[in-house]
């Protein structure tokens, strides 16, 4: 029998119907004020880059401009996650031989996720980690969208330090070479969402000084920056190793493409930030 890991947040954070949410993509991609509106530029040199993971209505439009710009030939997908309820293993991959959304089911890459494992060592298969969590799973609807066939390596990170973050990120930058030697073209993305829960001013402060180390490709400073001035983004692991993986690639450039916050999709007077950015070589 197929081990299939079912959606989790259908229904919740993104609509359940399939017609439903590809219209809700369809509406982030090209009529969202907050979206690309229409502007679609695939980019060649682009290795991956940084997307939230909120409920469609807060961060969908964001999350488009990402996705906007990723080469529709990409045969690999891989997404650097984190585990907000810190269950199970803090990094794992994960035992399922595919993910399932409204729109269908995308294959596990087991051959790329045990060649991780060689060269990894506090990276597990552990399906706690991933079973409820939301921050992977909402970015799988926007490469469904986009790309005809793909596999699917999800990675889930809680509680890993600066020296785990590179190791993997390093490990990472190995498979994409050995992927793309062997004619795969890769896409990495981290999945976070930036500072939560103060004012639009504090959070555009917290999340201004996060981005500052992300646009100058300096993962140990992200970490660092996040640590001193305690801002809240939940996926600052998953985006340093974003970037320690794109210092090995040879990463030239990164782009900040969008910064907003859930107050200008519905106003709130705490927010959580949001932002997409594009690493390319």
């Amino acid at each position: 029998m197929e081990r299939v890991r079912p959606a989790a947040v259908a229904g919740s954070f993104y609509p359940a119907d399939a017609e439903e949410l590809s219209a809700l993509l369809d509406e982030c991609f090209d009529a969202h004020p907050l979206g690309p509106q229409g502007n679609r530029s695939p980019t060649r040199s682009l290795l991956g880059g940084m997307a939230p993971h909120a409920g469609y209505m807060y961060s969908g439009p964001c999350a488009a401009h990402l996705y906007s710009r990723i080469d529709t030939a990409a045969g690999l997908a891989i997404v650097v996650g984190v585990n907000h309820r810190g269950r199970g293993a803090r990094a794992a991959l994960s035992p399922a031989e595919f993910w399932e959304t409204p729109l269908g089911r995308v294959p596990i890459d087991r051959e790329a996720g045990d060649c991780l494992r060689g060269e990894v060592d506090f990276l597990s298969v552990d399906e706690r980690a991933h079973r409820d969590e939301h921050s992977i799973e909402v970015q799988l609807p926007f490469l469904q969208t986009l790309l005809d066939e793909f596999t699917f390596l999800p990675i889930s990170l809680a509680h890993v330090s600066e020296d785990e973050c590179r190791r993997l990120g390093e490990a990472l930058a190995r498979l994409y070479e050995a992927q793309t030697a062997a004619g795969q073209k890769v896409l990495l993305v981290a999945s976070s969402d930036l500072n939560h829960y103060r004012s639009p001013a504090e959070t555009e402060r917290l999340d201004g000084l996060a981005l500052e180390s992300i646009l100058a490709l300096d993962p140990a400073g992200l970490l660092h920056t996040v640590a001193e001035n305690r801002i809240t983004m939940c996926g600052a692991a998953p985006t340093a190793v974003m970037l320690f993986a794109a210092a090995e690639l040879g990463a030239k450039q990164s782009r900040l493409l969008k910064h907003c916050h859930s107050g200008d999709a519905k106003p709130m007077d705490e927010v959580v930030g949001y932002a997409s950015v594009a690493i390319e070589v």
